[in-house]
């Protein structure tokens, strides 16, 4: 029986903005073999429940190379948390709501920005289409987190740009692209 992909849950506020467009800008930086290993997928805390991706990120997402069109909002549910491998949350309130709903999801959640630092200082890992991969990466994390090597910073949120004018959409891609290059195994650059 072929493994299971390991499955990836991008959580934010109304799930339009910042997670819809971290979920397929990842989605499309995957390669054939790794979008076998790995499912991608995104909710808010307060979704927008079936509502389409914000015309300001779906302008930014598609420039970059990603597909919006079928995206609807859906809402963070326990269901979800248990069934995700890897939680990454936008915000501390993401991450917060997650662990209040689900406190045994602690191991496997983390900040979008904390979980980046942990790869990067851990050296990353190649293959994206390896689903081991994608374990030993949550992995390693939790041993970042554990051995204190990505301490809290100030900047860790990644801010809602939802309502607010084109500058704060710009500023929110250019702080997912290098996270999200990271997680295929590009080198970070920028933040």
């Amino acid at each position: 029986m072929p493994d299971l992909p390991f499955s990836i849950l991008f959580v934010c506020t109304g799930n339009i903005c910042r997670s819809a467009m971290a979920e397929r800008l990842l989605v499309s930086r995957l390669d054939a073999s790794a979008r076998n290993a790995v499912a991608v997928t995104s909710g808010g805390t307060r979704a927008v429940v079936g509502r389409p991706m914000s015309s300001q990120t779906r302008l930014r997402l598609r420039a970059l190379g990603g597909d919006p069109g079928g995206f609807v909002a859906t809402q963070l549910t326990e269901a979800r948390i248990a069934s995700a491998d890897l939680i990454l949350g936008m915000a501390a309130e993401h991450t917060d709501r997650v662990l209040y709903l689900d406190p045994g999801a602690f191991a496997r959640t983390f900040l979008f920005s904390e979980f980046g630092r942990a790869v990067e200082a851990l050296g990353g890992s190649p293959h994206p289409g390896d689903p081991a991969r994608w374990r030993r990466l949550a992995d390693q994390a939790m041993e970042a987190r554990r051995q204190g090597l990505v301490p809290p910073r100030d900047d860790d949120d990644i801010a809602d740009p939802y309502a607010r004018d084109d500058a704060a959409f710009d500023a929110m891609a250019r702080r997912l692209v290098p996270l999200v290059d990271l997680l295929v195994g590009r080198p970070m650059v920028g933040r």
